[in-house]
């Protein structure tokens, strides 16, 4: 009962935030700064204002339960519980009037990093992604069928290889697996923020899904782990352990077979 109140809570966010949000999509001359000290990052008044709105229905419906953000000031959990909110991932595709970015929010555990529900909201598209811990991953209310999930032929040379951007490897190291893993790959593409992930998921591409990136957050992933494992696709960090609030490099897959093929890669390096 507790996790099913928490998912209307989440609906909640998902609904509030998707009207500020779509209120100034495409509007000519909105407020917007580049954050200190970070490339290309991107803060609008609609991040500002749909966090705000947020965050305040939290501390009416929810207020025994933390909350770390993106724009604002984590707040302290009194139940060992936590959302973890990103009120747009894919600014600058919201800045330029692209339709792929989305609204982040997870519910995890505290003490164990473990996400309880996520959701993943497009409000202009109205497309929405939610995941249960142990539950399928429903699209609009309708569960979501991966194709890829169960194919045990997969082969990594035949998979697109995504990213946001390639700015995100910062390391040498990083740059190095990237590049690897790009002539590995025989297809490559930039761009998408959580949008990619939700394709992963959705198995809407014409092959299966790689997604490598690193320099993250954890509002940046969070919401998105369960509705991956929701649909039979894989979500670990670079070495194959479990995400948690301190991984900062992620990789997804359409299914085991080729996150197995993509880790050996990356030990190898």
């Amino acid at each position: 009962m507790e996790l099913e109140n928490s998912l209307k809570i989440a609906h909640k966010l998902a609904d509030v935030s998707g009207e500020i949000i779509t209120k100034y999509f495409r509007q000519a001359h909105v407020k917007t700064q580049t954050k200190e000290g970070m490339v290309s990052s991107i803060v609008t008044l609609a991040d500002l204002e749909a966090e705000a709105a947020m965050v305040e229905i939290l501390r009416q419906e929810a207020p025994q339960d933390g909350v770390i953000r993106e724009e604002g000031e984590d707040i302290a959990s009194d139940s060992g519980r936590y959302w973890v909110l990103d009120p747009i991932d894919g600014t600058s595709s919201f800045a330029k009037g692209f339709p792929i970015f989305g609204t982040l929010i997870g519910l995890v555990e505290g003490d164990t990093d473990k996400t309880l529900l996520g959701i993943v909201n497009q409000p202009i598209l109205r497309e929405r992604w939610t995941g249960v811990v142990g539950r399928k991953t429903l699209l609009n209310q309708v569960i979501l069928t991966n194709p890829y999930n169960l194919e045990s032929d997969s082969q990594l040379q035949d998979a697109c290889l995504n990213a946001t951007t390639p700015l995100m490897f910062i390391t040498e190291r990083q740059r190095l697996i990237s590049h690897h893993l790009q002539q590995v790959c025989k297809r490559q593409a930039f761009g998408g923020d959580c949008y990619n992930y939700m394709a992963l998921a959705s198995g809407w591409g014409a092959m299966p899904l790689v997604i490598l990136e690193s320099d993250l957050k954890y509002y940046d992933f969070c919401a998105i782990i369960p509705i991956i494992e929701g649909t039979g696709g894989c979500i670990t960090d670079w070495q194959g352990k479990p995400l948690n609030r301190d991984s900062t490099e992620v990789l997804a897959t359409s299914n085991r077979v080729l996150l197995e093929q993509a880790l050996s890669v990356i030990a190898n390096l």
